[in-house]
C-alpha cells in the first residue's frame, strides 16, 4: 500500500474534476487493502470512499477529509483460473483483461464487456451492462469486507445474495462494504466458439471508439436508460415513433443518447462541460469543467425531460459534492 497525502483527486479521476483528498490509499491486492483498513482505523479516519478507474465519478472541489481507497492494478496479475470454468480476480484488476485471460483459458461469456472501462470491484458494485449483457450473469460469488465498528470481517456473497438490479447491487446499497475479489462461472468454448466470441469482443470495442467520445474526460454515461416498463410505455404515448428502436435495438429499454439528444442537448455547454455531439449521455470535460457546471448540465436535462415526459430520468453517474 502507497499512502499519498492531500492528493488532487482530478488526478485519478476520469472526469479530471475534484478537489484534494487528505488521504489516497493505493490498492494493488488484498494485503493492501487490509492494510488500508487498518491505516483508517490506527489513525482514526471517519470518512472513506472506495474508487476504481473512477470512471464513473463526479466530485467536487471540496476538500475531501478521508481517505480515497484507490484500488489500482499492480505489477503482479490478480487474475487466475480456480477451478475448470471458474476465474477469481481482485477488485483493482482491470474487467478487460480478465476478458483477456479468459480467452487464454478457452472461456466464454464476458465478451460482450470489450472495451468497457471499469475494475472489476466496480463493475459487480453498479452491475455493469452493455447490448444486453449484464455482470450479474457471470458472478458466482463475492469475497466482500464488510466495516465495523472496531475493525471489519470477510464474508462471501452468492450471487442471490447481491441482489443485482439495473445498475445496482446490494453492495453499492451499503455503505459498510468494499469489494474483495470476485469469481466469475464462465462456459467452456469450441476453437468455432472462441473464435466468435474474440469477434464480439473487438467489435464491441470498435462500436465504442467510433460511437462514444473519447477525446475528452467524461464520467460515461450519464443517466440510466430507462427500463420500467410503465415508463417507457408513457414516453411512447408521447413519441410513438420511438416504438420500432425500443424493440429492436434497445433491449425494450428507451435509450438516454437518443432522448438527450432529440430533446435539443447535443453540443450544448456551460462553462467548460459540453453534452458530446458524438452520444448525448455523455457529459464532457472540454475546457477544464467545474463540478458545479456539469451539474448545471445535468439538471437542465433532468428539467426539460420531466417537462416532456412527466418524470425524471435516474443518474447512472456518482456524484460526491
Amino acid at each position: 500500500m502507497i499512502v499519498y497525502k492531500n492528493y488532487p483527486l482530478s488526478k485519478i479521476l476520469y472526469y479530471k474534476i475534484g478537489g484534494i483528498a487528505r488521504y489516497v490509499l493505493k490498492i494493488e491486492n488484498k494485503e493492501d487493502l487490509l492494510g488500508a483498513l487498518d491505516f483508517v482505523k490506527k489513525n482514526k479516519i471517519q470518512k472513506i470512499l472506495p474508487v476504481g478507474l473512477g470512471s464513473n465519478l463526479l466530485m467536487s472541489e471540496n476538500f475531501f477529509d478521508g481517505a480515497i481507497l484507490c484500488f489500482s492494478k499492480g505489477e503482479s496479475s490478480g487474475i487466475k483460473l480456480i477451478g475448470e470454468n471458474l476465474i477469481e480476480a481482485f477488485a483493482s484488476e482491470l474487467l478487460d483483461d480478465v476478458i483477456k485471460f479468459s480467452f487464454e483459458n478457452n472461456l466464454v461469456g464476458l465478451e460482450w464487456a470489450g472495451g468497457l472501462p471499469s475494475t472489476v470491484g466496480g463493475a459487480v458494485r453498479g452491475n455493469v451492462g452493455a447490448f444486453g449483457g449484464e455482470i450479474k450473469d457471470v458472478v458466482n460469488t463475492v469475497e466482500i469486507v464488510k466495516l465495523l465498528d472496531e475493525g471489519y470481517s470477510l464474508e462471501e456473497l452468492t450471487r442471490e445474495q447481491l441482489e443485482f438490479g439495473y445498475r445496482d447491487s446490494f453492495i453499492k446499497r451499503s455503505k459498510d462494504i468494499l469489494v474483495v475479489s470476485v469469481t466469475f462461472q464462465l462456459q467452456k468454448a469450441s476453437k468455432e466458439e472462441l473464435e466468435k466470441a474474440k469477434e464480439t469482443y473487438f467489435a464491441k470495442i470498435a462500436y465504442r471508439n467510433k460511437n462514444h467520445p473519447s477525446g475528452f474526460p467524461s464520467c460515461g454515461s450519464v443517466f440510466k436508460n430507462i427500463t420500467k416498463k410503465e415508463e417507457v410505455d408513457k414516453m411512447l404515448s408521447i413519441w410513438e415513433d420511438m416504438s420500432e428502436l425500443v424493440k429492436e435495438k434497445w433491449h425494450n429499454k428507451a435509450s438516454m443518447g437518443y432522448v438527450i439528444r432529440r430533446l435539443g442537448f447535443a453540443g450544448f455547454r456551460i462553462g467548460g462541460a459540453e453534452v458530446s455531439k458524438k452520444h448525448a449521455n455523455y457529459i464532457v470535460n472540454v475546457d477544464g469543467a467545474k463540478f458545479a457546471d456539469v451539474i448545471s448540465i445535468i439538471e437542465k436535462i433532468k428539467e426539460k425531460f420531466f417537462q416532456t415526459f412527466g418524470f425524471s430520468p435516474e443518474l447512472e453517474v456518482e456524484i460526491v459534492s
